[in-house]
């Protein structure tokens, strides 16, 4: 069960109270063993405050059990004591905290073309972390192209482990950017506006396509010349949605600048034997979209060899469509 208080059921009761209208809470488990304790804090979130409607999201690409507030901001966290207040807030009105973004920060934002995709490791007892979460709730508040996810990092200790966070908070812009302490919105947000988006990882890439912005992508690689690494990753995907999503910015790359587009042929045949079946006949798929000549060897030895039977009819389509 979710260690929620009898003060912090009190506070929920009241802001449920102040709820003039229902307010959806999205959440999700992922056959994790913390599964049980994200479901039961759900629940009795919806017990406390009646306004609020629970849905579990099937489709979510998350690797954690997590609660959705909006569009972008993902609780890997149980937001309790010091951290409740900040999540009520913003589930209850999506612009809280944008009056804590200065002016020419919020002006900066405006700017943002590509998402910011920033993870900020909170535990539990961290008497700064309300702060820094607030700081970046409001930067999400202001900004459609900031994505917030909030980790409870003693909760989830692989995830903190694996990004090298030893202190709360530590925010991570991107995966390549940290601060551990106190952050600055004004410096966080000048890199957000510096990156290179041949830099972007591939979480910032999908939410480009799955934000119906597919031909953005696209146009990014063409204006840089480059097919970015990121963008391999989106098109070998092991789920479907996102395949799909960077074969029809592949379609559109193809179109803009063909000559970039042959381009994915080596990477992809670098790693065709590391797939399954499926990923393999959208791989080959794209192979054949490139136009590229360079990949009818490779195709032509698929079409022959000791495959399942549907990749070598991809293999063959391809073929006919390149010759």
């Amino acid at each position: 069960m979710a260690a929620i208080t009898d003060n912090d059921k009190e506070r929920i009761r009241q802001w449920g109270r102040g709820l003039d209208d229902d307010i959806t809470l999205r959440y999700t488990t992922t056959s994790h063993v913390m599964d049980g304790r994200f479901k039961s804090f759900v629940d009795q979130m919806a017990d406390l405050a009646p306004r609020v409607q629970t849905k579990k999201d099937g489709d979510a690409t998350v690797s954690l059990p997590a609660l959705f507030v909006g569009s972008h901001v993902v609780y890997q966290a149980l937001p309790l004591d010091r951290e409740l207040e900040p999540f009520l807030a913003i589930l209850g009105d999506g612009s809280a905290f944008a009056d804590r973004i200065a002016p020419d920060v919020r002006q900066q934002l405006v700017q943002i073309s590509v998402p910011a995709l920033v993870k900020v490791y909170i535990t539990p007892h961290c008497s700064f972390c309300p702060a820094t979460v607030s700081m970046l709730l409001g930067l999400a508040a202001c900004s459609d192209q900031v994505w917030v996810t909030v980790i409870d990092g003693e909760l989830f200790a692989d995830a903190a482990q694996k990004d090298r966070v030893s202190a709360a908070p530590t925010v991570i812009l991107d995966d390549r950017f940290r601060w551990t302490g106190a952050v600055d919105a004004g410096e966080l947000v000048t890199l957000m506006l510096g990156r290179d988006p041949a830099d972007l990882g591939a979480d910032a890439l999908r939410g480009m396509i799955e934000a119906g912005n597919a031909e953005g992508v696209a146009g990014m690689m063409a204006e840089r010349g480059l097919i970015f690494p990121a963008f391999i990753e989106l098109l070998i995907h092991p789920r479907w949605s996102v395949r799909l999503g960077a074969m029809v910015s592949f379609e559109t790359l193809v179109e803009r600048d063909p000559g970039l587009a042959g381009g994915v042929v080596e990477p992809l045949v670098a790693v065709f034997a590391d797939l399954d079946d499926m990923v393999k006949g959208d791989l080959i798929h794209v192979l054949g979209e490139s136009g590229n000549r360079a990949a009818l060897p490779f195709l032509e030895n698929v079409a022959a060899g000791e495959v399942d039977e549907e990749v070598k009819a991809a293999a063959d389509e391809a073929i006919e469509k390149i010759k």
